[in-house]
């Protein structure tokens, strides 16, 4: 039986990367809703093995970067979406994970679901912004003038000018 993508195709949303623990198999999926949702829902009743996430990226098109990752590492495919993957070859995968969103996230800890699903929705697109905007807003109060550049020394009044120059 395969699965009916047509639901999602064209469609925004994640492909993400769940390692099940003890084991060397590895997930990769999409989701159009949250990734924390997706992860919590694997985690809670569709898996023999606790789950981790591994990583994750956004896309525009959820049914092609999937089919892309699926393709490419067909060779690897046990079940499904479930492929073996080595050491080297996880770190193939997630340097392409990695290469399109351009920074990766480092390793979740591992949580009870309960404690999980008290986090706010967190998303790269979100962090990013923040991190632009604290940016943005430290090369404005440098360039307005608000802040002078520090040079590690006290601010010193000038020395009066010599009394030759005063006569």
């Amino acid at each position: 039986m395969t699965f009916d993508d047509s639901a999602y195709r064209d469609k925004p949303g994640f492909i993400y990367l769940i390692h099940a623990v003890g084991t060397d198999r590895y997930k990769i999926g999409l989701t159009t809703r949250s990734v924390e949702a997706r992860f919590a829902e694997l985690n809670s009743s569709q898996s023999p093995f606790p789950l981790e996430l591994i990583d994750w990226f956004e896309t525009g098109d959820v049914t092609e970067d999937e089919k892309y990752f699926h393709e490419k590492y067909s060779g690897y495919r046990v079940h499904g979406e479930w492929f073996v993957f080595d050491k080297r070859t996880l770190s193939k995968v997630r340097r392409e994970y990695q290469d399109d969103v351009g920074f990766t996230f480092p390793k979740l800890p591992r949580m009870t679901l309960p404690a999980f699903s008290r986090l706010p929705t967190i998303n790269r697109n979100n962090i990013a912004l923040a991190m632009a905007s604290i940016g943005a807003l430290w090369l404005i109060v440098v360039m307005s003038g608000c802040q002078q550049p520090s040079k590690g020394l006290p601010d010193v009044p000038d020395p009066p000018p010599p009394r030759s120059q005063l006569l």
